[in-house]
């Protein structure tokens, strides 16, 4: 019982059949030219009539093979097809086989030694290009070699003489010696198309592995999106009532009742913004602005901010003075280089850590030292991963949230700087970014803030506010007007254009969330208050939720001011200041 034909057989018997296909045309050709010189050497040895019914066989067989040919294509679609073809194939072969063979055998016997030589060697040329024509198929090498190659040296063997008898032997080697060389040809061959259709499908499988990776990305990158978005409006409502609070006077006992859950809701922000983050630089909206400037401020800054960090921990965290100055976005390299440091300190229990910089190769290599735990090899770049963190099972998030190195990694690919690790268990680590250096004489002082505005800047300002989340709507509006500001609200860019028309008075400012109800967006809303005013000119803020980075992508094609739930009243009250100012 044969064995069960598998995709892989069935790819290679419709490839060997292709070959086959594309090296007939030439054996044709090649079996014509012989029969031309084979008629033109044995004209004056054998009888006319004998030489041209043999020609006439070959011609017309010829025409029957070429045919065969032909009908390739029709059976090539299908495994059953080219099994077919390839039989007809064989079938016609072996017949070519014999109309070669029998008139040699026939002429061996009635024809002078020097004619027998040539007849010999013609057999020897046409069967050594057979060999390469048809090895890709064995079946088919044999059906025409065996009687194209025995019968005339079994008729050499039948003629007297110690010659003779030599030249069949050495032709029976020489069959033996040839079939076994097409049998390796046709293995490596065979061997190599079969490696080739396993590299293809390696390849094909890798490329659904590639895909089904991407779209579990996606769909994990969504529902990040769709969690974050709902779980950032109660948090924002939360955030935007305690705010209001606040701005109560309260008992020292209920003042600090609101701190400690001010403090709570500020937690629960800083894990948003880490998310934020990362889908920020995964949307491509975060902007570059390279320039000049020296570390020396920036080291100070982190000094100043993470000392009280690592003294909680007795921890000594020392900054190495520089003169380096770097060409590069000082805000994300702000961003890098917090995470390292908050890094380093959260995973260091004793010892210390160290910020320093030193000259690389034309550049500066900013390096942060810890003497913590250290990190094994198998896990150096797991690390970069987000969520992934060491010794935390039970994800404690005075431990960190995951997200740091991650946000690392990301920024410095944006920024096409190099993030190295090197590290020891048991003896710390050194997370390092090198940054291009610039000569020091360029060196750009750091930009101004922009100018403070006065808090009044808000007092009777009109603020158009569109929420479709009634918390957040209600805590927004109250957080306004505890600021002195006039508020008309609305759930829909119906309800507030409604309201806008009663209202008859041209809004200072325009505060909408980015996704309402019913796939309406804060772009569409603003866009018809302006039109509803008939100036665009009005300021127009969007508040969001949504960590989808398509929807980052949209929001910040626009040039209005994008803030990200949960909002910091604090943050919104600067914001606004500077816009109303």
């Amino acid at each position: 019982m044969s064995a069960p034909s598998t995709p892989l057989a069935e790819q290679l018997q419709a490839e060997q059949a292709a070959i086959l296909r594309r090296n007939l045309p030439f054996s044709l050709c090649g079996a014509l030219l012989t029969v031309g010189l084979v008629w033109a050497a044995m004209r004056e040895a054998v009888p006319a009539w004998q030489m041209l019914a043999w020609f006439l066989a070959q011609a017309a067989w010829t025409l029957v093979r070429a045919w065969g040919v032909s009908r390739y294509r029709r059976g090539a679609g299908d495994a059953g097809g080219v099994a077919r073809w390839r039989r007809t194939a064989i079938a016609t072969t072996g017949v070519a086989g014999l109309l070669w063979g029998i008139p040699f055998a026939y002429w061996m016997l009635h024809v002078d030694l020097p004619h027998q030589m040539f007849l010999i060697v013609a057999l020897l040329t046409l069967g050594t290009g057979a060999i390469y024509a048809y090895c890709i198929d064995l079946p088919l090498l044999y059906a025409f070699q065996v009687p194209y190659f025995s019968l005339p040296f079994i008729a050499i063997l039948t003629i007297p003489g110690t010659m003779h008898t030599v030249l069949a032997l050495a032709a029976a080697l020489y069959l033996a010696v040839t079939l076994v060389f097409a049998q390796r040809m046709s293995r490596t061959q065979i061997d190599s198309l079969r490696l080739r259709f396993e590299n293809l499908s390696l390849v094909e499988s890798l490329q659904r592995e590639k895909e089904a990776a991407e779209r579990s990305d996606l769909a994990k990158s969504r529902f990040l999106a769709a969690a974050s978005h709902d779980l950032r409006q109660p948090v924002h409502a939360l955030s935007l009532f305690i705010g209001v609070l606040k701005e109560q006077p309260l008992p020292d006992e209920s003042r600090r009742l609101v701190d400690s859950v001010g403090r709570a809701a500020s937690a629960l922000g800083t894990l948003f913004e880490a998310l934020l983050n990362i889908s920020r630089l995964d949307a491509g909206v975060v902007r570059v602005n390279r320039r000049t400037f020296a570390l020396t401020a920036l080291f100070d800054q982190l000094l100043l901010e993470f000392t009280p960090q690592a003294d909680a921990k007795s921890l000594v965290l020392r900054v190495r003075p520089t003169r380096a100055v770097v060409y590069t976005d000082p805000a994300l390299l702000d961003r890098i280089l917090r995470n390292l440091v908050d890094n380093a300190i959260r995973n260091t229990q004793r010892g210390g850590v160290l910020l320093a910089c030193r000259p690389r190769r034309g550049a500066w290599r900013i390096e942060v030292w810890d003497t913590g735990a250290g990190i094994p090899a198998a896990e150096q770049d797991k690390v970069f991963w987000e969520f992934h963190q060491l010794n935390n099972p039970e994800r404690d998030r005075g431990k960190g949230l995951g997200l740091g190195l991650a946000i690392v990694r990301r920024t410095a690919k944006l920024l096409g700087h190099a993030v190295g690790l090197r590290s020891r268990p048991g003896r710390g680590s050194v997370f390092a970014i090198t940054v291009p250096r610039m000569a020091e004489q360029h060196a750009g002082q750091p930009e101004a803030p922009p100018p403070g505005h006065s808090a009044g800047a808000l007092k009777g300002r009109l603020v158009f506010v569109v929420d479709d989340d009634i918390e957040n709507r209600q805590g927004l509006q109250l957080l306004l007007e505890v600021w002195g500001c006039r508020v008309v609200a609305g759930g829909s860019g119906e309800e507030i254009v409604q309201a806008a028309a009663r209202r008859n008075e041209r809004p200072d400012l325009i505060i909408s969330d980015y996704r309402l109800r019913n796939h309406e967006t804060g772009i569409e809303v603003i866009d018809a208050l302006h039109e509803e005013f008939n100036d665009e000119n009005i300021p127009a803020m969007l508040i969001s939720g949504d960590t989808d980075p398509q929807r980052l992508a949209e929001a910040a094609a626009r040039t209005w001011p994008l803030m990200h739930k949960p909002v910091e009243p604090a943050e919104l009250r600067e914001v606004l200041v500077r816009m109303l100012g």
